[in-house]
């Protein structure tokens, strides 16, 4: 009677075939992995990326640590704060964290404000000074000749009469102070080329613009954030909103000082045409 065994042969088999397979796969054909640079990233990822270095400069304010890690992208030197600006204009619009927004339009702004160290600082030209010459002694004129040839004292100026603005009367409110911002100046803007335009200037106490402070509008029905430093060609510290007629805003900066009832007036050219103005407003931090 034949005893049945096991078919040890495919378990061989089977054992062999794994070893080879890993092998080959491991060690005769394994792909070269080479290491990847930001450069090589995909667009999302770059924008990820970005957002990591302005949240690292937000905490250490390492400007040049920012710059090189951003140049690892690949892009332009004098097109990274750009780059940066429209990263934060896209993030705002699409609600993303404050913290994120702030950090991208600070960094935005410390890289345009800043040189490229890349670039030469050009070498002062020296100019050589005149050799002093010895010149004549002139004699002094005499006392007549001193009165002769005098100035006459004009009488006075002719009084001009005042032009006539087309600016409306505004009453001027008390300035509200709240947090770390002070309401310096509120100013009605008549601008037909501007329109109902709400204008925020965010300044230090020396008066230099303060970039990504958060400013909130807010009216009936509806509310939006902007934030300072998103055009840093007019200024670090400026930031603007389109307001719409008859509607009433309420403007208040990220630290608390609450400016209300602000809403598009009416102004006048000089042809008597009129149109809608808006206002201009100056935060001084105290």
């Amino acid at each position: 009677m034949n005893e049945r065994r096991p078919p040890w042969f495919l378990l061989t088999g089977l054992l062999i075939g794994l070893g080879l397979g890993l092998l080959c796969s491991w060690v005769i054909c394994a792909p070269s992995v080479r290491p990847g640079t930001p450069e090589q990233l995909r667009p999302d990822f770059k924008e990820y990326y970005r957002a990591l270095v302005a949240r690292a400069y937000a905490y250490d304010h390492n400007l040049p640590r920012a710059r090189a890690r951003l140049e690892l992208l690949g892009a332009p030197a004098n097109n990274i704060a750009d780059t940066l600006r429209v990263q934060a204009q896209r993030a705002l619009a699409e609600k993303h964290p404050q913290a994120e927004v702030r950090a991208l339009s600070e960094l935005a702004a410390a890289l345009g404000e800043a040189p490229s160290p890349k670039k030469a600082s050009p070498t002062p030209h020296k100019t050589q000074l005149p050799t002093a010459t010895s010149t004549p002694t002139q004699k002094p004129k005499s006392t007549a000749a001193k009165k002769a040839t005098a100035t006459p004292t004009p009488t006075g100026f002719p009084t001009l009469a005042p032009t006539p603005t087309p600016l409306p009367t505004v009453t001027p409110r008390p300035t509200t102070v709240g947090g770390l911002f002070l309401l310096r100046s509120e100013k009605l803007l008549c601008d037909p080329k501007k329109g109902p335009l709400l204008e925020v200037w965010v300044k230090g106490s020396d008066g230099v613009g303060i970039p990504g402070v958060e400013i909130e509008v807010q009216w009936l029905g509806g509310d939006e954030r902007i934030y300072t430093g998103l055009k840093p060609e007019i200024d670090p510290g400026y930031a603007d909103f389109v307001m719409k007629p008859k509607v009433v805003y309420q403007v208040r900066t990220g630290a608390g000082a609450a400016v209300p009832n602000l809403t598009p007036m009416q102004c006048q050219d000089k042809h008597g045409h009129r149109y809608w103005g808006g206002w201009t407003l100056v935060f001084i931090k105290r």
